[in-house]
């Protein structure tokens, strides 16, 4: 019962990502990352190319309250894609590093359709929590990584 209620959560995430509009946008150091930050609803995207065509786009979201759930907890939703097209046959690892220095090592990320998602408490510590997200592919690791809250960039 338990794993139903957490992927229909999980499936309201989803749901909720994909209406996700307005923010504000800020442009990053890097020229092929782009971010936004929606106040109101508290949902951090971005989306950071890397080498050989591929895209991390990042959602980072408060779990649901209640059903085993509390605000200290946080989603962090990944999709992985390839000439605009979702890449959904990956295992990918994500870890997390806090603004107290402690670091939650690599763990596998679950997958949900086109969506890989992993669970942390970014609650515990004010700062920026530094969350990284790698994968392989023929041989070759790929990986990014995403500042919560944002980072603020110099222009």
């Amino acid at each position: 019962m338990k794993k139903y209620i957490a992927l229909i959560s999980v499936a309201t995430l989803i749901s909720a990502c994909g209406a996700l509009t307005g923010g504000k946008t800020t442009t990053a150091q890097q020229p092929n990352t782009t971010q936004a930050m929606d106040h109101k609803s508290t949902f951090f995207v971005a989306s950071k190319g890397v080498d050989d065509g591929y895209v991390f786009i990042f959602h980072i979201m408060p779990a649901p309250e209640g059903k085993g759930y509390s605000r200290i907890l946080y989603h962090l939703m990944v999709s992985i894609e390839k000439d605009g097209k979702p890449v959904t046959d990956l295992q990918l690892y994500s870890a997390a590093k806090h603004p107290d220095g402690s670091v939650q090592k690599k763990t596998p990320m679950m997958r949900m359709g086109e969506w890989y998602m992993a669970l942390y408490n970014l609650s515990h510590e004010m700062g920026q929590h530094w969350l990284t997200v790698s994968f392989e592919r023929a041989g070759k690791t790929y990986s990014s990584g995403v500042y919560y809250p944002e980072r603020a960039y110099r222009q």
